[in-house]
């Protein structure tokens, strides 16, 4: 099963939004519990310190779980894949940063990036879809396009590539 690689500032939106949402519901579930003044359901909030408090709280607990469903989750998935996946070749069709990375302490920092690839496994059967990676700066400057990568797949689901980095150098 193929996932859609979101760009940095569309998942930034999402996050507004399910916040704006999230306060509202907030305050509305306050105003049922009757923690509300001077409010008219939908659109006229009033006071009420217990509903504002919940709406702050629901608010950041819906961005959370937001980023975790849109960025945590989706990066997890990439590492574990390229821990666990399948070896095979790929030639770079097309390569784009997706403006998010990872940087953690005593590492380069990672960028995700977005390949459109030619996967060669093993098995011969060659085919085209769509991958991604998180690279190092000095890794993501070898893959262009024409070049060959070295990816992981799940053999299940095919569609599913990671970019693990450029090919290595053969011993010969």
């Amino acid at each position: 099963m193929e996932e859609p690689v979101i760009k940095a500032w569309i998942i930034v939106v999402i996050l507004v939004i399910i916040g704006i949402v999230g306060a509202w519901v907030g305050y509305w579930i306050g105003h049922a519990f009757a923690w509300t003044a001077d409010a008219v359901f939908p659109f006229q909030i009033g006071g009420g310190e217990r509903a504002i408090g919940l709406s702050i709280l629901l608010s950041f607990l819906s961005v959370m779980a937001g980023v975790w469903w849109l960025v945590a989750r989706p990066l997890r998935r990439i590492g574990r894949m390229a821990a666990t996946g399948t070896p095979a070749r790929a030639t770079i069709r097309r390569a784009w940063r997706t403006g998010l990375f990872m940087n953690r302490r005593g590492d380069s920092p990672r960028h995700q990036l977005s390949f459109d690839l030619e996967v060669h496994p093993d098995d011969g059967r060659d085919y085209a879809t769509t991958g991604t990676g998180l690279l190092t700066e000095a890794e993501e400057a070898s893959l262009k396009p024409g070049e060959e990568a070295t990816v992981r797949y799940d053999p299940a689901h095919p569609r599913f590539v990671v970019v693990v980095g450029p090919m290595a150098a053969s011993a010969g």
